[in-house]
């Protein structure tokens, strides 16, 4: 008798453990964070080019523009029941107007059932170049679409982080190979910079390197600085002056080398940002 109840038992057993799998599963899916993660990214992604492009437009000022013309621009921004509110602008002077030459996202905050609250940096002229910051409150959901739904606040302009040093925890070179590393790494920038095509940087790159010269658009000037780390390949860091074969105007550049030894001479293998 035992026996025979044994297998029963058995596959009782089995399929309680397959229900409560199954029932994991769909509590599992239910649950699962994943869509209403990309549906909150898409929304704040939807509120902050909707907050740019509108202060772009908002912040164009022209005294001769009617105030229909206005409207037609701000319209596809704007809360349809909140439109003329948030375009109205009065001109003191036909001849004014203000030029916005950019406009770029600087912050965000939630303000819960998809309202955002978006930072806005708009550089104009008016002609004197002016900095402003706006605050654009924004309603965004996936499925209908962003608006704005009030007149922008003007802020005070905040600074620019302070941003930590970017550093990879290597040592830096010994003061000596620096030293033998600055003429390689000089003659490779002054051929980056003016050479005519990539047999240009035969002598100064390894062969893996896929690095194509400037053809002489620009110009080496000097090497200010140069920072080297590690004990082969060494990432280093070539602070110089170029100059614009054009028009003579003159930039500090900072690149990141990535540097290899062979032989007792230097090659660069790669270069970044």
């Amino acid at each position: 008798m035992t026996f025979r109840v044994l297998p029963k038992l058995l596959l009782w057993a089995m399929l309680a453990v397959s229900c409560l799998g199954a029932v994991g599963t769909l509590l599992r899916t239910e649950t699962d964070p994943a869509p209403g993660l990309l549906e909150r990214t898409a929304e704040r992604q939807m509120a902050i080019e909707t907050a740019v492009g509108f202060a772009r437009e908002w912040m164009q000022w022209d005294g001769e523009e009617s105030p229909e013309a206005r409207l037609e621009r701000l319209k596809p921004y704007a809360n349809p029941e909140a439109l003329a509110r948030i375009a109205a602008l009065q001109a003191e002077q036909k001849t004014k107007r203000q030029h916005v030459a950019a406009a770029e996202f600087v912050s965000l905050a939630s303000g819960g059932e998809s309202r955002f609250n978006v930072r806005v940096r708009v550089i104009a002229e008016n002609p004197e170049r002016v900095n402003w910051e706006v605050e654009v409150p924004v309603w965004a959901q996936v499925s209908k679409g962003a608006a704005v739904t009030g007149p922008p606040l003007l802020r005070p302009l905040q600074e620019p982080p302070a941003v930590p040093s970017s550093g990879n925890g290597e040592a830096g070179a010994p003061a000596a190979v620096k030293q033998r590393m600055r003429p390689a790494i000089e003659s490779f920038l002054k051929a980056m910079c003016e050479g005519k095509d990539a047999d240009s940087l035969f002598n100064y790159v390894t062969a893996e390197a896929h690095l194509v010269p400037f053809a002489g658009r620009i110009r080496f000037l000097s090497l200010e600085r140069l920072e080297a780390t590690g004990s082969g390949p060494y990432t280093v860091t070539a602070t110089f002056t170029a100059q614009d074969a054009a028009t003579g105007f003159r930039w500090p550049q900072a690149w990141k080398l990535t540097v290899t030894e062979e032989n007792g001479k230097f090659f660069v293998s790669g270069l970044s940002v």
